[in-house]
């Protein structure tokens, strides 16, 4: 419940800021659309109630719906997404994203806990070790987010210089 509430904030916070700076819109379309198909895989269990595997096309039709703007834009996209690269928050982002996708993966590997540990204890250390890592990563995404948003607002509210 924790993963998937970070997530949905995560998602909340990046469909405002592309509603509310317009300047910044289509990176975030991108990145909230993202973490959005990512919120759904989450829910796997949830929409297995509907049928086995459905997440993959609401997952699916939340990509395509999050690439349409952005691509129709692309220019302003690519523009905006540089842009996101130069601010404070993209190492944590992409900090978290690798312990979410990469660490977490390593760590969840069968083979790995049953070469070191007895059979009886290795699926719950490989399931702490994989949920933990990626809960922390969850949680870099999100403070990557909330700092990138008080950033922006910060930004905005200062008066344009001449050299902008």
């Amino acid at each position: 419940v924790v993963q998937e509430s970070v997530l949905a904030v995560i998602v909340l916070v990046h469909f405002l800021l592309a509603r509310k700076y317009t300047h910044l819109r289509y990176s975030n379309i991108l990145i909230g659309g993202f973490f959005l198909a990512m919120l759904i895989r989450e829910l796997d269990g949830l929409f297995d109630l509907l049928s086995h595997g459905s997440w993959v096309w609401f997952a699916l039709l939340a990509t395509v719906g999050s690439l349409l703007a952005p691509l129709r834009h692309l220019r302003q996209t690519l523009s905006q997404l540089a842009e996101y690269t130069r601010t404070p928050y993209y190492g944590m982002m992409i900090s978290g994203l690798l312990a979410i996708l990469v660490f977490s993966r390593l760590f969840g590997m069968h083979g790995l806990w049953y070469a070191v540990l007895d059979e009886n204890y290795a699926r719950v250390v490989k399931n702490t070790v994989e949920e933990g890592s990626e809960s922390f990563g969850y949680m870099l995404c999100l403070t990557a987010t909330l700092g990138y948003a008080c950033y922006f607002r910060g930004l905005a509210r200062q008066p344009l210089s001449p050299q902008r």
